[in-house]
């Protein structure tokens, strides 16, 4: 069995046990129909995403409506995928917006239905409506983290002080909006900070895709061919680079690395298999099902935070089996809103360090 099937069996197994559980001290809100809309399902993050919602709410006897717009670039068509499931009438709706500016509206339809509206994957309010709860991890701090990580890997290639290390990096963004602005602002700030000898020598987006992120990696490389590191705000934009590079003659983890965001299972398995480097592991396998646990909660009136921030961790080869067993999952806690707004979600002197 793959990893990637391993991970899944055991991350699912967890998540039905504890909801098993509730249902047996009957604290579970019955025959509720909920909605979890993604930003598209091209992405194995938000198909894993969706698989634990679903996952949960089979043992709470839940209906999940999932449904997307078919690319992550259209937000008008996320607005209408929102209004189309207020109109069919639902006991709660989670999203991943695409744009927090545009989403408003959404949320201002479901809003006047009387539909509580959490959204997932993020954990950055939007400037007007009312959200029950955000759901996810610090992308800068996480970020942050991510690129410490990258300083230590180029200091032991070339057996300097972390603060000495040296290279190229190249970065591949996301759709322009707060992921991007969080998860470039975080890994560059965490570059500055760490190793400031390291160059950021490109950055272009690549719309989290990852055929598109091939096509942008094989031409940096054909540019700037002495680049050391791609670093993809999505682990599909990383595993493109890695595609690209590989493409081009490079061994990855010898000639050239390349780290991601999103902790995939396809992820996980080309990290064992030597043909990635690194992700932040941001468990998708359960953000979904943390999502509906929150909507159980609600739903009987418990009290929840407005903000739910659920962990991450730098995950490479020396700790991937320990990720893939729940080993190092911590249990979600309250936190503070990340603002987009150039700076740490946390204080400096507050900050986790790796």
């Amino acid at each position: 069995m793959s990893r990637k099937w391993v991970f899944l069996a055991l991350l699912l197994a967890a998540m039905l046990c504890a909801s098993a559980q509730a249902q047996d001290e009957d604290e579970v809100y019955a025959g509720a129909t909920v909605a979890i809309v993604p930003p598209a399902m091209v992405s194995p993050f938000h198909v894993a995403i969706v698989d634990s919602a679903n996952a949960v709410g089979e043992a709470f006897g839940w209906e999940v409506i999932s449904r997307a717009p078919e690319r992550e670039t259209d937000f008008e068509g996320q607005i209408t995928v929102v209004e189309q499931i207020v109109q069919q009438g639902v006991d709660a709706i989670s999203v991943n917006p695409i744009n927090s500016d545009a989403i408003i509206f959404a949320v201002a339809v479901a809003n006047d239905a009387g539909i509580p509206v959490f959204m997932h994957n993020t954990i950055t309010p939007i400037a007007e409506g009312e959200v029950v709860e955000y759901i996810g991890y610090d992308q800068w701090g996480g970020a942050a983290n991510l690129a410490a990580y990258v300083c230590a890997l180029l200091a032991e290639r070339d057996a300097v002080d972390v603060a000495d290390a040296a290279g190229k990096v190249y970065i591949l963004t996301g759709i322009p909006g707060f992921h991007t602005n969080r998860r470039t602002g975080g890994f560059m700030h965490g570059l500055e900070t760490v190793c400031p000898n390291v160059e950021v020598v490109g950055s272009q987006t690549a719309e989290w895709e990852r055929e598109k992120a091939l096509q942008v990696a094989t031409i940096a490389l054909q540019q700037n061919p002495d680049i050391d590191l791609f670093y993809g705000n999505s682990d599909e934009m990383a595993i493109g680079a890695c595609l690209a590079a590989s493409q081009l003659g490079y061994t990855i983890n010898e000639d050239i690395f390349c780290v991601g965001i999103d902790g995939n299972a396809v992820t996980l398995d080309l990290i064992q298999d030597g043909e990635m480097t690194a992700t932040l592991g941001v468990y998708p396998e359960r953000m979904g099902g943390v999502v509906l646990e929150q909507m159980n909660k609600y739903l009987l009136g418990e009290g929840i935070p407005e903000i739910l921030l659920t962990p991450s961790v730098v995950v490479d080869i020396h700790n991937l089996d320990a990720y893939i067993a729940g080993d190092i999952w911590v249990e979600p806690v309250p936190g503070l809103p990340e603002t987009d707004n150039g700076r740490p979600t946390l204080p400096e002197e507050e900050a986790a360090q790796p």
